[in-house]
């Protein structure tokens, strides 16, 4: 018969193994093995060794360039109820090679700003994001942008967008926009927009009710505020000479592409357009505005070309001096032939040496 020691935990805290007297080998072989593991591992725990060093860098204080980074402020109304305003901080993946926010970040953030506004004046529906809850069959929908920037915000900036909108004659409305540094205070970027209203259904233009007409106007300002001349946002695209100068890479509208409308966000088109931009053009200028004409809508699993020719105006050329493009954006089928769905206009500024 086999006599085992007790084994005592050096933990006060933790109990002693108990000791077991008098038993049968094959009863005392398989709980000592059990026994040994648990009361070795408890008893026998490492002590860390701490480096005098490590431990008076622990203790120091801990130095960093930025401890807290401002908030953007919540979106909210102006007193009036005529006007809406949020801040956005720019995101690292907002932005190009130079850091500064592109084009179809602001168009996002403008987007963004306006979906907000309409949601706070009539709340949210299950269905889209420029819905109105009375008239389920009824959406608004942009025909005309142009965004015009004076500077971009970079990495980390956060910017203030104002947005409010104005009647346009009987079956339109003109939604505004500002933009502004936080920090500074300086407006740095306007646009200005044409909506309609359609039928979901027929996909046809559909007067908005004379009383749901007043309702909505309630919210817009007393008088027609325009944040860029009227004289500059009223000029025609001019047609398209075919075949265009450059084409750009063919494009399939994916499905990550469509809106909560179910079509292709508005905001896709201005990234397909900039891909006809000739590279001596894109790394020699920056892009200070964009128009843009929507003529037809596109879906998922459409093929869409870009196409872009040069512009003859007094102030272009390759002197260095600001150039204009102008762009049209198609979708084709090898049955249907192609169908133009967007014209645009871009101006664009010689960098300045650094």
């Amino acid at each position: 018969m086999i006599t085992l020691s007790s084994f005592t935990d050096r933990d006060a805290g933790v109990r002693a193994c108990k000791p077991m007297h008098h038993l049968p080998l094959w009863r005392v072989v398989r709980p000592l093995m059990s026994i040994t593991r648990t009361c070795i591992s408890k008893s026998s725990r490492p002590t860390l060794l701490t480096d005098p060093e490590t431990e008076a860098e622990t203790d120091a204080e801990v130095n960093v360039m930025i401890n807290q980074f401002p908030a953007p402020s919540a979106g909210a109304f102006l007193p009036d109820k005529r006007s809406f305003r949020e801040e956005h901080r720019i995101r690292g993946y907002e932005v190009r090679p130079d850091q500064r926010a592109t084009m179809v970040t602001m168009a996002n953030l403008l987007q963004e700003a306006a979906g907000n506004h309409a949601v706070g004046m009539w709340g949210r529906t299950d269905e889209g994001f420029a819905n109105l809850p009375s008239m389920k069959n009824v959406i608004f929908v942009m025909t005309r942008l142009q965004v015009r920037m004076y500077q971009y915000p970079k990495w980390g900036d956060i910017v203030g967008i104002e947005t409010y909108f104005t009647e346009e004659g009987r079956l339109a409305f003109r939604r505004e926009w500002k933009v502004v540094d936080i920090a500074t205070g300086t407006i740095i970027g306007a646009a200005t927009s044409t909506w309609v209203t359609i039928n979901i259904d027929t996909r046809r233009l559909a007067k908005l009710p004379d009383t749901l007409r007043k309702r909505f106007l309630r919210f817009g300002p007393a008088s027609s505020m325009h944040v860029l001349p009227p004289e500059e946002t009223k000029k025609k695209l001019p047609d398209m000479d075919m075949p265009s100068q450059v084409q750009g890479p063919q494009q399939v509208a994916r499905r990550s592409d469509m809106d909560m409308n179910g079509h292709i966000n508005n905001v896709t088109y201005i990234a397909w357009a900039l891909e006809s931009v000739p590279e001596d053009v894109y790394h020699t200028h920056h892009l200070s505005q964009v128009e843009m004409d929507f003529k037809a809508e596109c879906k998922a699993g459409n093929t869409v070309e870009a196409h872009c020719n040069f512009l003859v105006n007094g102030n272009g050329g390759s002197n260095g001096s600001q150039l204009q493009l102008l762009h049209l954006l198609q979708k084709c089928d090898v049955d249907a032939g192609c169908t133009e769905l967007v014209r645009a206009r871009t101006t664009w500024q010689p960098l300045q040496p650094q």
